[in-house]
């Protein structure tokens, strides 16, 4: 007991400093990468903390209800718009996880069903129990989702960089100035989605928090902003709990599995990056940044997160990411059922 409150306290002082130092240097991301980084060294080199689902799950509700301050009848009107797109650029994002598990599997000695469930962009959390229930390699599954969502956070601060130059000012963090509403929408979206993770709906947490906003919006009310400080805690939350995930040993120990997870999730992140960003950039005119956000096969929370932080579309990256998530979620585990079982006859 006293060891597990240690490490808790360890890793959230380490998360919190490691946000803190690089929002002063102000770089990209940095409430979520800092504390990743923090959160990461304190977990492969004293232990991981137990529990970081129910911490990544209270930061996804506040990142959820952010998305309501940028929404409006007019922009529901213009994503409804995109829906096709949405729908389209989903599909073809896991037609290429498909296509990509193929060689996972041959490079990284697992079998076909375990690297169809790798290779999918869907929730790690889902994926790894659909592997548990299949009797697939769950821990597999865990290790190259946890690496492809680390791999798309550190890929977008290095583009910022390279097109961009130097990091922006952040945004002060003063101001709480609709904190009520927000707690009670919070409230609200955590009991709902506490009942819907029991009728195993997936990405509950952050789901329920945007459906919430779009009903509230639509019906003529205004959101105001999640305060910047409990948005900047929310991404510590997301980050300290995709860092305590992130064990170095495991990738020493499955080194195949570790390479596969490599060159399969460059890949993918390729995809999405270069063919998928230009369709989106094309079709739905979003700027650059905004299409790669909303086409990253990073997390739903992850990428919206990214979003609001950088002050781009968040409306937008949140309508792709949804769509995309909701579509692999509900439609990909019957299908890799039947399939699977389709496997097992002789």
């Amino acid at each position: 007991m006293y060891r597990a409150a240690a490490l808790w306290a360890a890793s959230l002082a380490a998360a919190l400093f490691g946000a803190v130092l690089f929002r002063w240097l102000h770089l990209p991301l940095a409430a979520i990468l800092g504390s990743l980084c923090g959160a990461t060294l304190v977990a492969n080199l004293l232990g991981s903390a137990k529990g970081g689902r129910a911490v990544r799950r209270g930061g996804q509700l506040f990142v959820g209800a952010s998305v309501g301050a940028v929404l409006s009848p007019d922009i529901l009107g213009a994503l409804s718009e995109l829906l096709p797109l949405m729908l389209c650029v989903a599909v073809l994002s896991n037609l290429a996880g498909l296509a990509l598990a193929i060689p996972l599997a041959r490079i990284a000695g697992i079998d076909r069903v375990t690297a169809v469930l790798c290779s999918l962009p869907a929730g790690m959390a889902e994926m790894a129990t659909l592997a548990q229930e299949l009797k697939a390699d769950e821990q597999a599954v865990a290790l190259v989702h946890t690496l492809r969502v680390v791999m798309v956070l550190l890929l977008i601060p290095l583009w910022l960089g390279f097109v961009a130059g130097a990091g922006q000012p952040p945004q002060p963090l003063s101001g709480m100035k609709g904190l009520g509403e927000i707690l009670i929408l919070a409230l609200l979206a955590a009991a709902i989605a506490w009942l819907a993770t029991r009728a195993r709906i997936v990405n509950a947490y952050i789901i329920v928090p945007m459906l919430l906003c779009v009903a509230v919006v639509s019906a003529g009310h205004v959101l105001p902003p999640v305060p910047p400080l409990v948005l900047f805690a929310a991404q510590i939350a997301i980050g300290t709990s995709l860092g305590l995930r992130f064990r170095l040993d495991r990738l020493r120990r499955l080194p195949r599995l570790a390479l596969g997870a490599f060159l399969c999730g460059l890949a993918l992140i390729g995809v999405a990056f270069i063919g998928l960003t230009a369709l989106v950039e094309h079709l739905g005119d979003l700027d650059h940044v905004s299409a790669i956000l909303a086409v990253a096969p990073g997390g739903l929370g992850e990428m919206i997160a990214s979003a609001g932080t950088l002050g781009l579309l968040a409306a937008a990256v949140a309508g792709f990411q949804l769509a995309r998530s909701i579509l692999t979620n509900l439609c990909a585990p019957p299908l890799i059922r039947h399939w699977a079982g389709d496997q097992k006859k002789p």
